[in-house]
């Protein structure tokens, strides 16, 4: 997860390269992460069930961070997995996602062991009065996302707060902040991380990359990921 699929290619061509010649991979892209398939012919299945398993264990050391789990595993369910074992809780306050994030956290069974709630911030008036945003602050910012996901972690005593704020489209935009932009953040008890995305496509897209990529930023820190170098 976070590396579009061309970007993807280009970091792990050498790894690609190298594969026996019995095992083909297969780039399997959605909307929220990329599957990568590996299949083997022509060879014994234990064989190639260890040298799978040696060849992802490779991969992990080519992309740091970035593999977040084998089978059916989803951004959503390794971060449950990590709150699960660490005993630690999330809540999140969304504007532009609409309660997307929450959706995609409690489709899981099990997510009440870790999903405290949420509380989705459409207007003005609920940023203030229920996440303790500054009046003064009030548009499409950093500012506004660290609040936001700093106040429903206080309102919810969650050890982490989720939070987005941006433009879904179609319209909303402006020269300075297009349809797509979108802030992000994630508080915790090491501190408060931000980051923007822009995305170009049509408001429902725009809803599923920006709840992706929020999950992922609280996954990042889960790992012990740093907080720069990892959005390029």
């Amino acid at each position: 997860s976070g590396l579009a699929e061309s970007m993807l290619a280009e970091r792990i061509a050498g790894w690609e390269a190298a594969l026996p010649p019995y095992l083909h991979l297969a780039y399997l892209p959605n909307a929220n992460n990329i599957r990568l398939r590996l299949s083997a012919y022509d060879v014994d299945r234990e064989k190639a069930a260890a040298e799978i398993d040696r060849q992802f264990a490779l991969l992990d050391r080519v992309i740091p961070y970035r593999i977040i789990g084998y089978g059916d595993a989803t951004l959503e369910s390794a971060v449950g997995e990590l709150l699960r074992r660490n005993g630690e809780s999330v809540a999140v306050a969304e504007s532009c996602t609409g309660g997307n994030i929450a959706h995609r956290f409690t489709l899981h069974a099990g997510a009440s062991e870790y999903f405290m709630g949420g509380v989705v911030a459409y207007s003005n008036d609920v940023k203030c009065a229920l996440l303790g945003v500054d009046p003064e602050a009030l548009a499409v910012s950093q500012t506004v996302a660290e609040q936001m996901a700093e106040g429903v972690r206080k309102a919810t005593g969650a050890t982490y707060g989720i939070s987005t704020t941006g433009i879904a489209g179609p319209g909303g935009g402006t020269p300075e902040k297009p349809v797509g932009t979108v802030w992000m953040a994630v508080s915790g008890p090491q501190g408060t991380v931000s980051h923007k995305m822009q995305f170009e496509s049509l408001r429902s897209q725009n809803i599923e990359r920006a709840s992706s990529h929020a999950i992922n930023l609280l996954r990042l820190r889960l790992c012990g990921a740093p907080d720069n170098g990892l959005w390029t």
